[in-house]
């Protein structure tokens, strides 16, 4: 096993010193997230049942909001199942289309809006770069009034109005059920901006379930895709991911940024580990010095563990290269096409 794979815990991957400088771009293990899924295609929409019952009776909206809530503090509360295997992980899963493994298509793409950049001088596309570009030519974006999830847990230590942001048709569906309203480019990047003061990572997320929640149909879940700006306590993506095991973690792919440690810093002192609402994908471990150690085939740069750390030891930096935009992203590691995009003005 070569050591650049990092699967031993307390292992230091091969392209980071013991300070946490970036040696090289690590275009292998890029390589190694995409995970093999078979090329997305819309369900058929057969009679049209289900097309009906998610567009006029199941969706949810304003009014119905309090049920959206319920129904997320339910999916948290048994995601504890999917490491408990057999017959309850294969219920839970089932039911918010996990299964079968690699044929269902729920993925996200991690991107961190605070990176550090080691050479200032340097023109480094950043995640939040990569966001704002990826919305240029975006066929309608709309914006969500309030986070559920933050609604959900009533956080009180994050904005409760910096809401997701719903691109192609989806937008379309979460405006027509009173959810959000229909915002331009620039008022999208100032959304970006704000989440970014507010100290939240953005999320990618497509979830194959939310079709169901938000009333989208069989044949647009192509023009579907959800920005999500999260906070290490609420986020549900983060919480299931804390519940799951690697056949679902697979799912959760970093944006070429990942967190990176200098041990010449690190105290030991555990509390990017042991704290509430910790790295959800377990990439954490401990030399025989004491030291952190982040497991770089793991980590997705979400950036928790960097806001725990006391002594400023851990760092997000660009571990790997980026992809060209979320298109490419979501086709290449998910083989999932998405039409959200006007191509007549790129």
């Amino acid at each position: 096993m070569s050591q650049a794979e990092n699967k031993t815990p307390g292992m230091q991957a091969d392209n980071i010193d013991e300070q946490g400088n970036v040696l090289y771009l690590d275009k292998e293990r890029l390589d190694r997230k995409v995970v093999g899924f078979p090329r997305f295609q819309n369900k058929s929409n057969g009679l049209g049942i289900g097309n009906f019952l998610k567009e006029h009776l199941i969706y949810m909206n304003d009014k119905r909001w309090p049920i959206a809530r319920w129904l997320y503090k339910m999916f948290v509360k048994y995601s504890v199942w999917m490491k408990k295997g057999g017959t309850k992980a294969k219920i839970y899963k089932t039911g918010i289309m996990l299964a079968p493994d690699m044929e269902a298509h729920t993925s996200t793409v991690v991107m961190p809006l605070h990176v550090d950049i080691t050479d200032q001088s340097q023109k480094v596309v950043v995640p939040m770069d990569m966001l704002k570009e990826s919305l240029k030519h975006v066929t309608f974006i709309g914006g969500m009034d309030s986070c559920l999830c933050r609604e959900s847990n009533d956080c009180k230590d994050f904005p409760k109005d910096v809401g997701c942001l719903f691109l192609g048709e989806a937008g379309r569906v979460i405006v027509k059920h009173n959810l959000g309203k229909e915002i331009s480019y620039e008022e999208a990047c100032r959304r970006i901006d704000l989440a970014a003061s507010h100290g939240l990572m953005a999320q990618a997320v497509w979830v194959e379930v939310e079709q169901w929640l938000w009333g989208i149909r069989n044949d647009q879940m192509d023009k579907f895709l959800e920005i999500c700006f999260c906070c290490p306590c609420c986020c549900i993506a983060m919480r299931l991911a804390r519940n799951a095991t690697s056949n679902e973690r697979h799912r959760f792919h970093p944006s070429g940024w990942t967190a990176v440690a200098d041990q010449t810093k690190c105290i030991g002192c555990k509390k990017c580990f042991n704290a509430p609402n910790g790295c959800p994908v377990e990439a954490l471990s401990f030399n025989e010095q004491g030291k952190v150690v982040i497991n770089q085939e793991s980590c997705v740069g979400c950036g928790i563990c960097k806001s725990r750390c006391p002594v400023d030891a851990i760092k997000i930096k660009q571990t790997m290269p980026m992809r060209k935009d979320l298109r490419e992203y979501y086709l290449t590691d998910y083989n999932l096409d998405l039409q959200i995009w006007d191509q007549d003005k790129e």
